[in-house]
């Protein structure tokens, strides 16, 4: 006889891959640096030392050695670890947070229900790495006493090249209902019949955790019934009809400490330091699972050692993940998904400056229709890696922002830095364009913007964009543009004084401004920064320096108009130091010198500040006298000054004659000055000013008696201090009109 030849056993693992790679002509650490795999972990591989490992691991090794589809479908099935019947894994040992979450989900599972109505469906989604099938696991540890029937869980692998079918899902979780071999339908259409006539008898709890698309889903969707069905997906999964949706976003910055904390168990660590770490991790629960579990195996590994390596935004996934599977790996299986224009379009998203943005400067950045660039958009909406932000506007987390940074510099080497730069280029003009409707002259012919409002709701809601914008340019020597942009914005900055933004913008328009070796421009700028730490950060002697080496420049200049601001803006720091006397002094050179240059702005605002040392100094007929002179100049239609100038000095000098009349003790008088005021700050748009002189006068109104319509000056203050994020003035504003009601005062 002859002997029965043994069957060969199928190559192993790390045997394929060994062959694939010398196939390919590649050492062990080429292949680890194509693949963002440490070298030893393939080693491990290779050597069947590690028969499991990660399946974001197996699929990049796969893509680069470009192992056939038919042996990768082996090789998984081979190394997959699944669960018999398709039981529920544990929940998370580690788990932070969530409370409002779990909250919510538990309302929905708990919900009244009648013998036939429609099953409960849910979507919870997120990007990568957000904790998705952490909190769904959690979620269903609960609840379990509420479903039981049972509760299921099937990987639908939606990452995966080849994502589970849902024929496969649905004869997997068949089975786990109990349902025999021979009675489970071999099409699609019967098992997804079977499926929802054996939930309609039962009350389970059913997570399909990992889903691809919309297409995977419906098949998996559920009818009538008491059950709970719960997909988990990067993509929004929003063409589902009958489902709800949980989005989730990164922890709160406590909860993520508290989660750091719990896995990597420091030693003596500074808190401080902790809370750091966890922000480098963006608050993202596999980040700071990965830093967690890195600092717990590595002993010589500390806190504040970690938080060192920090050293660049496009470092940070490098860091976290330490040639582990971690946060890049996760995020590029969801980029390797994308379409060509996508991944374009996506990697671009990283030139915005700003946390948020809208289609108009995407379409910038690729070349296309602002309509093309918000399709692009919302279909990587859809895909999870942008999030949508109300008022139709996009963002990007910071670690998904570091991976698009990371793309770009990969894959597009020679045009990052030329898109950068024309980005930032289109983000200054912009901003210039709506800078100029507050410049007394009003901007040219052919404006950008219809108006001044159109231009207010652009500067107000592209703020983080335009800000971040001036930071860059400015670090990429783009001063003239700089300098330019700054000069547009300082007009606007009156109507938007309440805002903590202005001493660093002025700050970088007087460094570009000197580099560009003027000292007329530098003298400027200087100037504005001066106001700005006066009037935003009430850093008075700061001020005055600023004000002192602004004088220096525009003297070099020979520039008699910007001396003369120079002096006003230093007086503005004396008499926010005490120093009534020196601020007078400066205020009368002031007055001279920009009588001398013909300034149509300036010389108005060096007689009332002027009038304002007079009031300090203790003489209010003097100061009440000035100030009506400059009234006077103001109001008469003569004088050479643009509209807006006009209306904003003569509210602000308004304000200036009530507090002299206040001193002399005319209260009806300051009454009719603050209703002026009021009024005219209205009409300027300066709505922290207006705030300010509403209460003013509703506490002079009670001096007066007449305090009718008082509680609607203070209601619209309360609104206007909310709005400019000024809570103490909101405050007082409230005090008094409960005040006022407890004086039988009607608040409507």
């Amino acid at each position: 006889m002859k002997p029965i030849p043994s069957v060969p056993e199928p190559p192993t693992l790390g045997a394929v891959l060994r062959g694939c790679r010398l196939a390919a002509g590649l050492s062990i650490e080429a292949l680890a640096e194509r693949c963002e795999v440490s070298a030893r972990a393939i080693s491990d591989i290779e050597r069947d030392r590690v028969r499991r490992p990660q399946r974001r691991t197996l699929t990049v090794l796969f893509d680069v050695l470009a192992v056939p589809h038919d042996e990768r479908r082996r090789l998984v099935e081979a190394t997959s670890v699944r669960p018999a019947g398709a039981e529920l894994p544990d929940p998370p040992r580690y788990f932070s947070g969530r409370a409002a979450e779990l909250r919510t989900l538990g309302d929905i599972a708990r919900r009244p229900s009648g013998d036939r109505q429609q099953a409960t469906v849910l979507v919870v989604t997120g990007p990568a790495g957000v904790g998705k099938t952490s909190l769904v696991l959690r979620a269903s540890a609960d609840l379990a006493t509420d479903f039981p029937d049972g509760r299921f869980f099937v990987d639908l692998r939606g990452m995966d090249d080849v994502p589970t079918t849902p024929g496969e899902a649905l004869h997997r979780l068949l089975r786990a209902l109990g349902v025999p071999e021979q009675r489970i339908p071999a099409g699609l259409d019967g098992r997804a019949t079977a499926y929802r006539s054996a939930l309609c008898e039962r009350r389970a709890l059913v997570v399909w955790d990992n889903a691809a698309d919309e297409a995977q889903v419906r098949p998996l969707l559920p009818g009538a019934g008491r059950s709970l069905v719960l997909f988990t997906s990067r993509r929004r999964l929003s063409g589902l009809d009958t489902a709800q949706w949980l989005s989730l976003e990164p922890l709160p910055a406590e909860d993520s400490t508290a989660m750091l904390r719990a896995i990597a168990r420091p030693v003596a660590v500074d808190p401080a330091e902790l809370t750091e770490l966890a922000r480098h991790c963006g608050h993202m629960p596999l980040a700071l699972r990965v830093t967690g579990q890195r600092l717990s195996a590595e002993p010589g590994l500390s806190v504040a050692e970690l938080n060192r390596r920090f050293t660049g935004e496009q470092a940070r996934l490098r860091v976290i993940d330490a040639d582990t599977a971690g946060i890049h790996t996760a995020l590029s299986l969801s980029y390797r998904r994308l379409g060509d224009d996508l991944r374009r379009t996506f990697r671009r998203l990283s030139l915005m400056p700003g946390p948020d943005f809208g289609p108009d400067p995407v379409a910038v950045v690729t070349d296309g229709s602002d309509a093309d660039a918000e399709q692009r958009l919302e279909a990587l909406v859809e895909s999870g890696l942008v999030a949508a932000v109300p008022a139709d506007r996009y963002g990007l987390h910071d670690l998904v922002r570091d991976f698009a940074v990371d793309r770009l510099t990969a894959e597009e080497p020679d045009s990052a830095g030329p898109l950068r730069t024309s980005s930032l280029r289109w983000w200054l003009a912009r901003t210039t364009a709506a800078g100029r409707h507050f410049e007394p002259d009003g901007p040219p012919s052919l404006a950008e913007f219809g108006d001044r409002e159109a231009a207010t709701a652009w500067l107000d809601a592209e703020r983080g964009n335009w800000f971040a914008a001036l930071r860059s340019a400015a670090a990429e020597g783009l001063h003239e543009q700089v300098v330019d942009t700054v000069d547009a914005l300082h007009w606007f900055s009156d109507s938007r004084v309440h805002l903590d933004l202005w001493p660093e913008v002025f700050r970088l328009s007087a460094e570009s401004a000197a580099r560009l070796d003027d000292p007329r421009i530098e003298a400027v700028h200087l100037n504005y920064l001066s106001w700005a730490q006066a009037i935003c950060q009430r850093e008075y002697a700061a001020s005055v320096a600023t004000a002192t080496r602004a004088l220096d420049r525009a003297v070099r200049a020979g520039d008699p108009a910007q001396q003369g601001w120079a002096l006003l803006y230093a007086a503005s720091g004396h008499t926010g130091l005490g120093e009534h006397a020196a601020a007078l002094r400066q205020r009368q050179r002031a007055w001279v010198l920009l009588r001398r240059a013909a300034d149509p702005e300036g010389l108005p605002q060096a007689m009332a500040s002027l009038g304002s040392s007079l009031l300090a100094l203790g003489r209010p007929v003097e100061a009440l006298r000035v100030h009506r002179r400059t009234r006077c100049l103001l109001r008469d239609p003569r004088y050479p000054i643009a509209a807006f100038a006009r209306a904003a000095t003569d509210a602000l000098n308004c304000r200036r004659i009530a507090d002299d009349l206040a001193v002399l003790g005319r209260w009806p008088d300051r009454v009719t000055a603050l209703r002026e005021a009021v009024a005219l700050l209205r009409v300027s748009a300066m709505p922290a000013f207006e705030a300010l002189v509403s209460v003013e006068l509703v506490e002079a109104l009670r001096r007066t008696g007449e305090t009718r319509d008082a509680p609607a000056y203070l209601r619209r203050a309360i609104e206007l201090a909310e709005d400019c994020d000024d809570p103490d003035l909101a405050a007082r504003a409230a005090t008094l009109l409960a005040e006022l009601s407890r004086d039988g005062v009607d608040p409507g």
